[in-house]
């Protein structure tokens, strides 16, 4: 991974971005995004709707060219102060060719994303070395009917730099114990897997890996997760934390748990269950890139390194 880059703050007042880099979800939802943009207004900032996020080209919400230039645009625009995503998706991976990473490394802002968007979120942060964060989707988190406001507080604190979000407080169920040390590698594992054995692959060397997936049965599970087995991925990770794995059912009666750590039997970094982030609807922002520290001795993953210009101090 390049050197750190911290991302300047956002506070009330910021002007949010809102991009869609794969699925025209906000197209086929227009309340719920609605609804999501009224929500960001509620909380102090200033939603902007990039020039496609709302536009439809059969399964993406536009061409490549067209989400890479909205995504793009806001990045060069000194008047937007973070870039979020509006829901997810199934081909974000189509941009990570046309990026332009070193804009994206001259105009360091919070770039925010979950589930597909999270490969974009790793690879930016691999290829840059700039802090991204995992967290919540306009139309999926902020448009929810009732979404809990925990999602949105801790957003908030995140991206203000506030080190009192470093303690990432969630009842974890510890698969393995100990302690773990090392910059935080975060996402959808499904999305990831996509990075593997390209250029914008995650530098696992001592990574602490987060990750969770949704509404697949385990089998697909233990495929996604046996690739980054065999790509040598859990021989490098220093710890390893599972978030809420949405719907994803028990194959043949092997629960994920079971699954999980049948495949790191051979291995001795710690192994924690339970963090509520990705497709859960009470999710923390989390990160990624920061120094983390995995404790069982503590019950709690902790960011150890600022994420943001201001405030995040090393704790």
């Amino acid at each position: 991974m390049s050197a750190r880059l911290l991302p300047a703050p956002l506070t009330k007042g910021g002007r949010v971005g809102v991009v869609t880099v794969s699925a025209p979800e906000p197209a086929a939802h227009p309340d719920v995004f609605d609804r999501g943009l009224d929500r960001l207004r509620s909380r102090g900032y200033e939603p902007v709707i990039a020039s496609h996020a709302t536009s439809r080209d059969g399964y993406r919400a536009g061409s490549e060219t067209q989400l890479m230039e909205d995504f793009h645009a806001f990045l060069a625009d000194p008047g937007i102060d973070a870039v979020v995503c509006a829901g997810g998706g199934r081909s974000a991976n189509r941009l990570l060719r046309g990026l332009d990473y070193e804009l994206i490394a001259e105009h360091p802002k919070p770039i925010v994303g979950v589930s597909d968007p999270s490969l974009l979120l790793n690879a930016i942060t691999a290829r840059t070395g700039l802090i991204t964060f995992h967290g919540p989707a306009v139309l999926w988190d902020f448009g929810a009917e009732e979404p809990p406001a925990a999602t949105g507080d801790h957003f908030a604190a995140v991206l203000a730099g506030d080190a009192g979000a470093a303690r990432i407080d969630a009842p974890l169920t510890w698969a393995r114990t100990g302690t773990a040390r090392g910059h935080l590698v975060a996402g959808c594992l499904s999305s990831l897997r996509c990075l593997l054995g390209t250029v914008w692959e995650p530098d696992w060397n001592g990574a602490v890996l987060a990750w969770e997936d949704a509404f697949k049965p385990v089998e697909q599970l233990d495929q996604a997760l046996t690739h980054f087995r065999d790509r040598g991925v859990l021989d490098q990770i220093a710890g390893m934390v599972v978030g809420d794995l949405v719907s994803c059912e028990p194959s043949g009666g092997v629960s994920a748990h079971e699954m999980v750590m049948d495949l790191c039997a051979e291995y001795d970094f710690p192994v924690a269950f339970g963090l509520p982030f990705g497709h859960t609807p009470l999710k923390h922002t989390l990160p990624v890139g920061a120094e983390a520290l995995l404790d069982s001795d503590a019950a709690r993953l902790t960011i150890t390194s600022p994420w943001t210009t201001q405030g995040g101090e090393k704790r």
